[in-house]
């Protein structure tokens, strides 16, 4: 029938020599006024979106509601928490439909369908170290630094506590494109902050995640690749966050050296640091290379390394904010 219609048109156009240009708008808005037919589709026990017959992916508007259709799932509908339009929501498991004004497991959704995670980066050390001692732990008798001036690459020779802020800014920044709210214990190299307050800052924040970002070094140079650290089951400060700082260190651990191709050390249980034993919050330390390793020191000064470094870190977040 539009076929026939336009014909019409045209002939009038050229019996009448009205101008080409309201042809050309006629057939525009011929095509714009077209409005979109959206349906869910049941194909072999699973639910699909199809818009104008073709199959969609991702957060669409079905009548009312609003549904999430897996790329991963090969554009199944798919419930959970999920990154959509930017930001975090959830959609029901069971019905699928995106959840507005509620309290999922202490998250609390808007009337937008939208929670916001907030994490909690720490560059670790400063140009500037705050002196003295402080205990290890809550309670603890034990005393330890209240911080160190941390590593210096062996041949770019340049100090920890710069690559450190480098990498958490550029993190911030891609953290807070996928919906997080992110705060940074220290903006700049001037500040003088122990391991104790910085984790207060996480404290204070109510972080969904502390991350404190280091390099590493060591006396061998051919020491390289990546590891996380977080406290122990028998943590005599934090024990019940032992599983989600644990899940935390594992996926932020798994995600990097997927993204980097570094080599995987190990998830290193210890409550020998006072930081994470601070931590009121589930919290990891990712040793992200060794910067007395020419080659790995050489590489984390790159900024396409230092891309993929981000992407990694920030893809275990994801993961852990997720699925914990």
């Amino acid at each position: 029938m539009k076929r026939i219609a336009m014909a019409i048109l045209c002939t009038i156009l050229l019996i009448t020599g009205l101008p080409q240009g309201f042809l050309q708008e006629a057939k525009a808005s011929s095509v714009t006024g077209q409005e979109s037919h959206v349906e869910i589709k049941t194909i072999n026990g699973k639910k699909y979106c199809f818009k104008n017959g073709r199959k969609v992916t991702g957060m669409q508007k079905v009548g009312d509601d609003y549904y999430f259709f897996s790329g991963s799932a090969k554009g199944a509908m798919d419930g959970g928490w999920k990154i959509a339009k930017g930001h975090f929501r959830y959609f029901d498991k069971k019905t699928g439909k995106m959840q507005t004004n509620r309290t999922i497991n202490g998250r609390k959704v808007n009337s937008q369908g939208i929670w916001t995670p907030v994490v909690v980066l720490d560059p670790g050390h400063s140009a500037i170290v705050a002196g003295g001692y402080e205990p290890l732990g809550p309670g603890a008798g034990q005393m330890k630094a209240k911080d160190t001036s941390g590593t210096q690459g062996v041949v770019t020779r340049v100090e920890e506590y710069k690559l450190n802020l480098t990498i958490a800014k550029k993190l911030k920044s891609l953290l807070e494109k996928k919906g997080y709210k992110v705060i940074l214990t220290r903006t700049n190299n001037k500040v003088a902050l122990s391991c104790k307050q910085r984790a207060e800052i996480a404290n204070k924040a109510k972080a969904d995640a502390f991350v404190r970002i280091h390099a590493n070094g060591s006396s061998s140079s051919s020491a390289n690749g990546a590891m996380t650290i977080c406290t122990t089951k028998n943590s005599p400060y934090v024990p019940s966050l032992y599983k989600k700082s644990k899940a935390l260190s594992t996926q932020i651990l798994n995600a990097y050296v997927k993204a980097t191709g570094c080599k995987k050390e190990f998830v290193w249980e210890t409550d020998s640091m006072s930081g994470n034993n601070w931590s009121k919050v589930p919290a990891t330390i990712i040793e992200m290379g060794y910067m007395s390793n020419p080659t790995e020191d050489r590489k984390m000064q790159t900024v396409s390394y230092q891309k993929r470094m981000v992407t990694g870190i920030a893809n275990g977040i994801d993961r852990f904010i997720i699925y914990s």
